[in-house]
């Protein structure tokens, strides 16, 4: 995996004698070896050039190499720097223990033994390598999850606005058949007006009908009903629907067709809305409904 380029190694010790058996040890290998002379210098090159792995003094002036990898892993930029920590002191299982907890993947001792250094260099490269590649993997993952979920939001987005103008469109002619019937005067036909009436009515029921709706949501969003009642176990039924359609992005006036209500009672309840959530004044109900529920842990 390191046909690349070369592998970097820096190596931040307060005595030089050990960058120079690093680099004594590694001269036959296409390795590039770079040096700081404590824990603070260690981590503005860390910063700066990004290394491929460290090879840290756990006792140094200035700042030690505990001090060091702590500082390292606070940083974005540097946390997945690969950390060896080497000591001719701190030789102790205890010791061992710390320097993983912090954030060392492995321990050397010193003096270094040749065969040892070098074996414990190339395995921490290889096992940076490899979670670099699952790193990658999973942010690829990540990336086509999202993908996946912006079109299933889409298709329930366009669903769902499909079902609100065959609404709209049967309501209209509900009102019209309406219309007519108050116009007629055949008996019979009028029967079969209101017959017809009722019909469309019933569909109508039918095709606002919320049990519908969220069996469709939930299969886009599996979770986000019950991690809004765990969070907010006081929220309403009406609350819970409002947040399902700001989910999938209707707008207030897509939302006050759907629930048979005004725009201005839509705004009064998507306030009131944003007090049960506990919103401050700034911050976007639509905003936190739209990232709400996601969880996905990702290397």
């Amino acid at each position: 995996m390191r046909n690349e380029k070369p592998a970097r190694i820096l190596v931040v010790d307060d005595d030089p004698t050990h960058f120079k058996v690093v680099l004594d040890n590694f001269q036959d290998d296409d390795f590039e070896i770079m040096y700081a002379p404590n824990g603070r210098e260690g981590c503005n090159v860390a910063e700066k050039e990004l290394p491929d792995l460290i090879i840290m003094d756990w006792e140094m002036p200035v700042m030690n190499g505990v001090e060091a990898i702590t500082q390292l892993q606070s940083k974005s930029s540097t946390k997945d720097v690969p950390v060896v920590m080497a000591t001719g002191v701190m030789t102790e299982s205890k010791d061992l223990k710390e320097a993983m907890e912090i954030g060392a993947i492995d321990f050397i001792r010193k003096p270094f033994d040749k065969l040892e250094l070098v074996a414990r260099v190339k395995t921490s490269l290889r096992l940076s390598d490899s979670y670099q590649l699952i790193k990658k993997q999973n942010k690829d993952i990540s990336s086509l999850m999202e993908q996946e979920m912006a079109l299933k939001d889409r298709e329930l987005l366009l669903e769902t606005m499909h079902r609100l103008e065959n609404s709209n469109f049967i309501n209209r002619l509900g009102e019209s058949l309406a219309n007519i019937e108050k116009q007629c005067k055949d008996q019979n036909s009028v029967q079969d007006i209101i017959k017809l009436t009722k019909e469309i009515n019933s569909h109508l029921r039918t095709e606002s009908n919320w049990e519908n709706f969220t069996i469709h949501f939930k299969k886009v969003h599996p979770n986000f009903f019950r991690n809004l009642m765990e969070k907010y176990p006081d929220i309403t039924p009406n609350e819970q629907r409002l947040c399902a359609y700001v989910k999938i992005g209707l707008n207030n006036k897509e939302v006050a067709q759907l629930l048979g209500v005004t725009v201005g009672t839509t705004k009064t309840n998507l306030n009131r809305l944003k007090k049960r959530l506990s919103l401050q004044i700034n911050e976007s109900l639509r905003d936190f409904i739209t990232t709400f529920s996601y969880a996905n842990p990702v290397l």
